[in-house]
């Protein structure tokens, strides 16, 4: 069903899934705006095949930024001769609008499996297993294409999920957006506040911990807050409302209950779903 794959974007998601389709038999080509990239994709095997805009493919697959993607469909794009374009992006709402217009058929995706750090990387396609992969709908999408994505997604050992694309913003801003600003505000307070050298020799695993999403880029984590405001700022305005009841706490009983509920909640989802690795 899938045999020729072209990779727009070769950063740390297009090179890894390149690298996983090229392992499976998949002719792969790749463009990116930098040559730097094109070169280190063809270095770790994620291309084994040159792009040729008079060929037939069967998925083209948009790594880029996510206000790249959006742009990417306001654009004359040369590549015409495609079964399907899906994205990787992190937001999906905005994107669909524009994939719904679309001439050529479109699935909006988004593999949850980045990590922490995407600025330094080793190629390391085995982030595609077991992930979950988002699929969105839209209006350019059709029965065949619906089988392609789906497909594609078995292809590179993930996990289907589809979901409404509304709907996909809504659950990400809570578990990875709302996240990501409140890494950044808490390295942002500590920078503010406190002399670095002092800071790093008494820092523990939890500062580690609660600050690692902040060194994600911040091209990466400004394109996801910014097409996902909405929710994001809900959430921050729903959090700044919890922040004002801890600020309330002085009795120690009261305390202790805020914490236990909160501690016993996160435990149960440890034990239902595992602890993962903070990479």
């Amino acid at each position: 069903m899938i045999k020729k794959v072209h990779i727009i974007g070769l950063g740390l998601m297009g090179t890894n899934l390149g690298i996983k389709l090229v392992e499976k038999g998949i002719l792969v080509s790749g463009t990116d705006i930098l040559n730097k990239n094109i070169a280190r994709a063809k270095e770790y095997g994620a291309l084994n095949s040159e792009f040729d805009s008079e060929d037939n493919y069967d998925l083209t697959i948009l790594s880029m930024p996510i206000n790249e993607i959006i742009s990417f469909f306001d654009n004359d794009f040369s590549l015409t001769k495609t079964k399907l374009i899906i994205d990787l992006g992190g937001t999906k709402h905005l994107i669909r609008l524009k994939m719904d217009d679309s001439a050529i058929p479109c699935v909006g995706g988004h593999p949850l499996c980045g990590v922490a750090d995407n600025e330094t990387w080793e190629p390391n396609p085995e982030i595609y297993n077991n992930a979950p992969f988002l699929l969105c709908q839209t209006n350019s999408s059709n029965d065949e294409v619906i089988k392609i994505a789906s497909y594609f997604v078995s292809l590179i050992d993930s996990k289907e999920i589809w979901i409404d694309s509304e709907k996909h913003d809504e659950l990400i801003s809570l578990t990875s957006h709302l996240p990501h600003m409140l890494s950044s505000a808490l390295v942002s307070v500590a920078m503010k506040e406190q002399n670095l050298t002092e800071l790093l020799n008494l820092a523990s695993g939890g500062f580690d911990g609660a600050t690692r999403l902040s060194r994600t880029s911040p091209n990466m984590i400004s394109d996801m807050y910014l097409t996902n405001m909405e929710n994001v700022k809900n959430l921050i305005t729903k959090l700044i409302d919890e922040l004002q009841e801890i600020l309330a706490i002085e009795d120690e009983g009261v305390m202790h209950k805020y914490l236990f509920e909160t501690v016993e909640w996160r435990r149960a989802l440890a034990t239902k779903f595992g602890e993962r690795d903070l990479s």
